[in-house]
C-alpha cells in the first residue's frame, strides 16, 4: 500500500527566531513537507499560489484575509494575549490555532488534524476563548440567538462540530448516514451565518452546548 502524501505546510511568521524554530520542527517531522517559511504577507501570497500547501501556519499580525479559504487550512500562530485576534480568525474560518511556544509533537499533531479538516481547539484555550467571546460579543449576539432556532438534530450535529469531530465521527455517534450529516453541517453553518464550520463550532461553545475538555479525534 502506498504511503499517503505528506502534509504540505507553509509558515508565515514575522519573528525570525520563531519562524526558524517552527521550520526546524516541521522539516524533521515524518509525513510533513515544509514548502516555505516567509516573514510577511506578500511573500505568503506568492508562495501560496506557487506551492499550494495543505496548511498555512499564520502569524495574525500579518494582515490575514477577511475570510479564510477552505484550502489551505489556516492555523493561527498565537500568543497568550491574542484572544481577540484568534476569535476573529476562527469566526472567519480558520481551522484553529496553536501557540508559538507549542512543543514539537503538539505542533505536528495540530498540522495533521487541520489538514484532515478538524477543528483545532485545545480545552484550556477554549475556556479562555469562550470567556473572551462573552466579553467581546455580549450575551445577545445575533448568531448565538440563531443557535436556539436549530432543530434537535441540527443541534446534535452542531455539538459534534464543536467537539472537533469529523462528519464520519458525528455520523457514527448519532447513528446517521454520513451524507445526511454532511448536508446537516452545511445547513447549520448557513443558518448560523458562519463562513465555515469552525465558526459554528465556536458558537456551540459560546452557547454552552459544548464544554472544554470534550474529547475530539485522536
Amino acid at each position: 500500500m502506498l504511503a499517503p502524501p505528506p502534509v504540505r505546510v507553509l509558515v508565515a511568521e514575522r519573528d525570525a527566531a520563531v519562524r526558524a524554530r517552527l521550520s526546524t520542527i516541521l522539516d524533521e517531522a515524518d509525513g510533513v513537507e515544509l514548502v516555505g517559511a516567509v516573514p510577511d504577507a506578500a511573500a505568503a501570497r506568492v508562495t501560496l499560489r506557487r506551492r499550494l500547501p495543505d496548511v498555512l501556519l499564520l502569524d495574525l499580525r500579518l494582515s490575514p484575509p477577511e475570510e479564510f479559504p477552505r484550502r489551505p487550512a489556516v492555523v493561527a500562530l498565537a500568543t497568550f494575549d491574542s484572544d481577540a485576534g484568534i476569535l476573529r480568525a476562527l469566526r472567519d474560518g480558520a481551522a484553529g490555532f496553536v501557540l508559538r511556544s507549542a512543543r514539537g509533537r503538539d505542533l505536528v499533531k495540530v498540522v495533521r488534524l487541520a489538514a484532515d479538516g478538524h477543528l483545532v481547539l485545545s480545552p484550556d484555550a477554549t475556556r479562555r476563548l469562550v470567556s473572551a467571546a462573552t466579553r467581546l460579543s455580549g450575551p445577545r449576539d445575533e448568531r448565538l440567538a440563531r443557535v436556539d432556532g436549530l432543530s434537535a438534530r441540527e443541534t446534535q450535529v452542531l455539538v459534534g462540530v464543536g467537539a472537533a469531530l469529523t462528519n464520519a465521527e458525528i455520523a457514527g455517534r448519532l447513528g446517521l448516514p454520513e451524507p445526511v450529516v454532511r448536508d446537516c453541517v452545511t445547513r447549520v453553518v448557513r443558518k448560523l451565518g458562519c463562513a465555515h464550520r469552525t465558526g459554528a463550532g465556536l458558537l456551540a461553545y459560546e452557547r454552552g452546548l459544548c464544554r472544554p475538555g470534550v474529547p475530539g479525534p485522536n
